[in-house]
C-alpha cells in the first residue's frame, strides 16, 4: 500500500478497495482462484470499484509483484 502511494494513486481512493485490488492481482498471479465478484464482496465494494482500480494499479503490477512476494 505504501509503494501504491508513492505511484500516484488517486487521493480520496477508498483504502479497502485499493487492498481487495492488491489481494485480486496477487491471486491471479499465484493461481488463486478468486472472482471479482468473491473479492467484491468479501471487501464490501463493488465490482465496479475493484474494476477500476484494477485498471489504474495494472500499470504498477510488473514493481508491485516483487514486492508482494518478498515478504
Amino acid at each position: 500500500m505504501n509503494y501504491l502511494n508513492r505511484k500516484e494513486v488517486p487521493a480520496g481512493k477508498d483504502p479497502m478497495g485499493i487492498a481487495a485490488t492488491v489481494l485480486y492481482i496477487a491471486c491471479l498471479n499465484t493461481g488463486e482462484k478468486r472472482t471479482q465478484t468473491d473479492i467484491a464482496q468479501a471487501a464490501g465494494i463493488t465490482e465496479m470499484t475493484l474494476r477500476n482500480r484494477y485498471k489504474h494499479i495494472k500499470q504498477f503490477e510488473l514493481d508491485l509483484i516483487p514486492i508482494l512476494f518478498s515478504r
